[in-house]
């Protein structure tokens, strides 16, 4: 067997860009049904919380538990295509932000565990919120 150390390797161009099966509008379709989905699903539940002052920490839940689960189901396909282990981890870490996500806003709904909603967990949720934005904004650059 021989083995060649990667750096005498030369990579053409056709070797590091492949091209994406799914493109922007087939992203803009899976954010657009997940988010009409999942706002439809919620505001029904989360209204209360709307009449009751705490509309900017819901809100917050909901854009989280929107795009957490876009990205997620964004990397599966991702993974689905290319299996490698680095996207099932990236793929992973999306579901783990969008399962958290989700079991705060239930939280909120039902109350399974004291929780005391502070500034400090306002800020912790929109810095969630900036990095999942982040990472969305990212899925839609062309470089």
């Amino acid at each position: 067997m021989i083995v060649i150390p990667i750096f005498f390797i030369r990579m053409t161009p056709i070797h590091c860009m492949q091209k994406a099966h799914l493109e922007n509008r087939g992203k803009f379709k899976i954010l657009t049904i997940i988010a009409i989905s999942i706002a439809s699903l919620s505001i029904p539940l989360f209204l209360p919380h709307f009449e009751h002052g705490h509309g900017i920490h819901t809100i917050t839940h909901m854009s989280g538990i929107v795009l957490g689960s876009f990205l997620s189901v964004v990397g599966f396909i991702t993974w689905r295509e290319y299996k490698t282990p680095r996207l099932l981890l990236v793929f992973l870490a999306f579901l783990a932000i969008t399962v958290a996500e989700i079991l705060s806003a239930a939280n909120m709904l039902f109350v399974f565990w004291p929780s005391y909603s502070s500034i400090d967990s306002l800020i912790t949720h929109v810095l969630i919120l900036m990095m999942l934005s982040f990472f969305s904004i990212g899925i839609f650059r062309r470089d």
